[in-house]
């Protein structure tokens, strides 16, 4: 889920890829898109015709 993180004013500076970055004195990460935060998908058990 998430952890807890004590007041970071993240003035270390971020660590940068494409979509995310992390502050590198806390850990905190910050999305620049929602594909990182997209859940995997599954095959549903139902029929084709339920879908």
């Amino acid at each position: 889920m998430g952890r807890l993180v004590s007041a970071c004013s993240h003035l270390a500076g971020w660590t940068r890829t494409v979509d995310k970055a992390t502050c590198k004195k806390c850990g905190v990460e910050r999305y620049s898109s929602f594909r990182l935060l997209r859940m995997p998908v599954e095959q549903s058990s139902l029929p084709e015709r339920h879908r």
